[in-house]
């Protein structure tokens, strides 16, 4: 039998083989553990929200064409297929890098900030994290010419242009949250030509803002169809910058609930809100978003901060995999996810970003106890009913998983 470490490295080469190995949305914050008890169980019903959207289980080699300082904490990362094969995502998607550090390939997920209007290249922006092993890494050691292996894209966080369409948007991202945004931003005016979007965008300081000559170039540009109202944490920074008319304050609830008051003449009462930043912001927001009335259904939420890895158990577990074809009898070694093992078995198992943020890897537990990565994309409705994500799922028991092909 393979220890742990001989069989990560079973599984790393797996990945090499065949290209693939590669909060939270609704303000629940749950317990990792996920239990089912053994018996008969209905067979399993189709997940509540859509299938994820132009997802790759394998990874793609990009090629680091262009890199660009947005700030002193943000660098934009310009990658290109080296083939010319065109690059094609959904306004709001991001993907998954695989980035090779000191022997391990460790996997963050960057949204796409560019248009897709150039299927040429693909942009992302990283920003700094203090401590931060792959944000460091990007900016201190990657180069133009470099090639890193990409999954993706992925993500339901995401508008598909429509030019016959007239709506109004609401956008509210903090920080590197403009990411996602940007690209949503970017489509819509291209493509929408009755459209409106009125963006709350908060920062520290005005020399924190992202793509702030980006956002002034297309208010100039589009006028009357984007506003950007900025929020600033410092109203001053120490070199005396500042943003004319900006709001002063953190982005939490009083402050937007200022700011939504401001644009409210602007802001139609069927517009849809996409709200992208840190946790603790994005709770606030979701707060006031709530005490106003506007449902669930015309909110979107797009998750900030990378799951937090849970210990698993301590023992080896036995994992079933029943599948239309037959099932598969694994053993998942401490620490592993049910996704490694059932890849290291050659079970042919959908996945796309395997970090627990798009959804593609879900599949039903029909008994056994799982512990999750937190956050993650699933729905108490999806978790009620025993759905969970093979990406970040260890068996914490034996436990019987339905794999749907």
């Amino acid at each position: 039998m393979l220890g742990s470490s001989g069989l990560r490295k079973r599984v790393a080469a797996l990945g090499r083989d065949v290209r693939t190995l590669f909060d939270d949305l609704r303000g629940v914050h749950p317990s990792p553990l996920v239990a089912r008890r053994p018996g008969r169980h209905p067979a399993p019903t189709a997940p509540a929200t859509a299938a994820p959207s132009a997802t790759s289980a394998a990874a793609r080699p990009l090629v680091v064409r262009e890199l660009h300082r947005e700030t002193l904490d943000a660098l934009t990362i310009v990658l290109a297929d080296p083939t010319g094969a065109p690059i094609r995502f959904v306004p709001g998607q991001f993907l998954t890098l695989l980035v090779p550090i000191d022997g391990e390939t460790v996997r963050r997920a960057y949204s796409i900030c560019s248009s897709v209007d150039d299927p040429a290249q693909v942009a992302v922006t990283c920003k700094r994290v203090a401590g931060g092993k792959v944000s460091t890494w990007l900016h201190e050691r990657l180069a133009v010419g470099d090639v890193l292996s990409v999954l993706g894209p992925s993500g339901e966080f995401t508008v598909t242009p429509d030019p016959a369409t007239r709506r109004d948007l609401l956008l509210i991202a903090g920080g590197s949250g403009i990411t996602p945004i940007m690209a949503i931003v970017r489509a819509v005016l291209a493509h929408e030509p009755d459209s409106r979007l009125t963006l709350i965008y908060g920062n520290r300081t005005a020399s924190d803002v992202i793509f702030l000559p980006d956002l002034d170039a297309l208010v100039a540009a589009h006028p009357g169809r984007l506003e950007v109202h900025h929020v600033l944490e410092r109203g001053v920074d120490g070199d005396g910058g500042t943003i004319a008319g900006a709001r002063v304050g953190r982005l939490d609830r009083a402050t937007v609930a200022a700011a939504l008051d401001a644009v409210a003449d602007r802001v139609g009462p069927d517009a849809h809100v996409y709200v992208c930043g840190p946790t603790a912001a994005m709770a606030q927001v979701r707060d006031e978003l709530t005490a106003r009335g506007i449902p669930a259904a015309r909110r979107h939420e797009e998750r900030f901060a990378s799951p937090e890895r849970g210990a698993g158990a301590a023992a080896a577990q036995r994992l079933v995999l029943a599948r239309p074809g037959g099932d598969v009898d694994v053993v998942v070694p401490p620490g592993s996810t049910i996704l490694d093992a059932g890849l290291a078995a050659g079970v042919p198992m959908e996945f796309s970003c395997a970090m627990g943020g798009c959804g593609a890897c879900a599949v039903d537990l029909r008994d056994g106890e799982v512990e999750l990565d937190e956050p993650n994309c699933l729905s108490p409705e999806e978790r009620g009913r025993g759905r969970i994500l093979a990406c970040v799922a260890r068996p914490m028991s034996p436990c019987t998983v339905v794999v749907p092909r």
